[in-house]
């Protein structure tokens, strides 16, 4: 049977918060939750209890990062009689960039000055209550919700969400992302353009199948209606990394016992980015490099080589699980060999390129930092096209 996406209501979530890289990806789970009870309005009412349950979280994590939330002014707290009332607020932090500097032209601007500034989008309730999503799954479909009160426009690469949600591998994207596409809620392809796949289309779903009884526990305003929950289930006390991601990600198999599972661990992208690395190339010269001269295995250190090829494996499983691009082992077999050979032959001009570099620290820097991640991006997403991986990644180097 068939629901409507809106069934049990839903609220506005909005880009400014969702987009903010200092925001933690279970702040942006509670965020997307009370947006989700808040419906027209701009106040949310559920009991802490239920909020735990229904986002698998226990207490701590729960009040650390709602914490966040109100100290960063997102969210006020007050208590009432009939228990707390959680306010969206309106005047919020601004991004980083301003409207002005996102469009540099000779004309005119209306500006907005609260969280609605840079738009929105809904969130439905029915998949912030879905007890078969993780928290995970639960921020990334809100992040993408915050991108739908336009209608259909361009969205961000896969590589600015993981960096904005602070995702830290694209393994572990998938596995919270094809839950989503499991349950229904998301659907993805591919287009084609000039028999070659080119841009992915995201439609988020309105019509979803209906899943096991969910709990409404509480109503979202207690004062007028609902019945109080029960003792909740002990839940762990142990509370979930800052590292909102597990550090492994299991693919699921779906039937294709031939086919390993992917296990792959939180990559350099996110890890470096948590850091600043922008000084310190000079030291990492130093200490790997002493004799002035790079090796292929201290080029691979640098650029994470076995990280790569975890998320080489990832995309391999999002176009055979998901995108239906990889239906034989020949066309696995075939994607494995040529990623093999781009990998290798990055591996190869990047040691000659820091060897022969006037300034190897501003090339360092680079490697690490999120220009090489959105070249190797388009390596993964443009394998097939690649026919001389020689020539393509001389050429994606001099463009770094």
């Amino acid at each position: 049977m068939m629901i409507q996406i809106d069934a049990k209501g839903y609220g506005k979530i909005y880009k400014t918060v969702m987009r903010n890289r200092s925001i933690p990806l279970l702040a942006k789970t509670i965020y997307a939750y009370l947006c989700a009870y808040a419906g027209c309005g701009q106040s949310a009412f559920p009991k802490r209890e239920k909020i735990l349950r229904d986002l698998q979280i226990n207490k701590d994590t729960f009040t650390k990062h709602l914490a966040r939330l109100v100290k960063d002014g997102y969210i006020a707290k007050e208590r009432t009689a009939a228990g707390n009332r959680y306010l969206i607020l309106q005047s919020v932090p601004a991004l980083e960039e301003s409207p002005a500097s996102l469009e540099k032209q000779n004309t005119d601007f209306l500006v907005l000055e609260n969280v609605a500034a840079h738009g929105f989008g809904t969130v439905p309730k029915l998949v912030m209550l879905d007890p078969s999503l993780t928290p995970q799954a639960k921020a990334i479909y809100a992040y993408f919700a915050s991108f739908t009160g336009a209608g259909t426009t361009a969205f961000p690469r896969r590589t600015t969400i993981m960096r904005e949600l602070k995702i830290g591998s694209a393994g572990t994207y998938y596995q919270h992302f094809n839950q989503l596409v499991e349950r229904g809620y998301i659907t993805v392809e591919q287009q084609k353009s000039g028999g070659r796949f080119d841009v992915c289309i995201y439609r988020l779903n309105s019509l979803v199948p209906q899943s096991g009884e969910v709990d409404n526990g509480m109503s979202e305003k207690p004062e007028h209606s609902g019945k109080p929950i029960g003792n909740v289930d002990s839940m762990s006390e142990k509370a979930l990394s800052e590292k909102p991601v597990s550090e492994k990600a299991v693919f699921q198999k779906n039937g294709r016992p031939d086919i390993k599972n992917i296990v792959t661990r939180n990559s350099y992208f996110m890890t470096e980015q948590e850091n600043d690395h922008q000084g310190n190339s000079a030291d990492f010269k130093r200490k790997h490099f002493s004799a002035e001269k790079f090796t292929q295995e201290s080029v691979k250190e640098l650029m994470r080589f076995a990280d790569l090829q975890k998320e080489i494996e990832a995309w391999g499983g999002l176009m055979r699980d998901t995108l239906g691009q990889l239906s034989s082992l020949e066309e696995e077999r075939c994607y494995r060999k040529k990623m093999d050979a781009i990998l290798l032959e990055l591996l190869i001009q990047l040691t000659d390129a820091l060897n022969h570099a006037a300034d190897p620290d501003l090339l360092i820097r680079k490697i690490r930092g999120p220009e090489f991640e959105v070249l190797f991006d388009e390596l993964l997403s443009r394998w097939n096209e690649i026919r001389n991986p020689k020539a393509y990644i001389a050429v994606s180097l001099k463009n770094l």
